[in-house]
């Protein structure tokens, strides 16, 4: 579970607003290059095959609860936006650092992982931070 990895932990360390973003998105683009395509092979099978399916079924989004944890954390530290709260916040990473996002601008609209990474980190930045 990301919540334990090491990138995780320093980013929820982190002082500030910006500097846990900066560590959120880099940590994520880096998860995102070895699991997106993976996600959607999955998604995929599971809508036809029962048996995967039953196996990708969780009560809680673990993506969601990733999201969650790291929003709560963001929006405690100064530099954060006081006009958004942590549940949308949570829902703006949530959306913007998904696999589907990422597969579009990288392997469908050829970006570099690099490319995407500082596009992301600027959107949020502007949504989560005050700027």
């Amino acid at each position: 579970m990301p919540l334990d990895r090491p990138w995780f932990r320093d980013a929820l360390a982190a002082e500030t607003a910006e500097a846990h973003l900066r560590a959120h998105v880099a940590g994520t683009r880096k998860v995102l290059e070895r699991v997106a395509p993976i996600t959607e092979v999955v998604a995929a099978a599971a809508a036809t095959d029962p048996d995967v399916a039953e196996l990708w079924q969780y009560d809680e989004d673990p993506r969601f609860t990733v999201q969650s944890a790291a929003a709560r954390s963001l929006m405690a530290k100064p530099g954060a936006s006081a006009d958004v709260s942590p549940e949308g916040a949570a829902d703006v990473l949530y959306g913007l650092l998904g696999p589907e996002l990422f597969l579009l601008f990288v392997r469908d609209r050829g970006w570099s992982p690099q490319r995407w990474e500082r596009w992301v980190l600027r959107a949020l930045r502007t949504q989560l931070c005050d700027v």
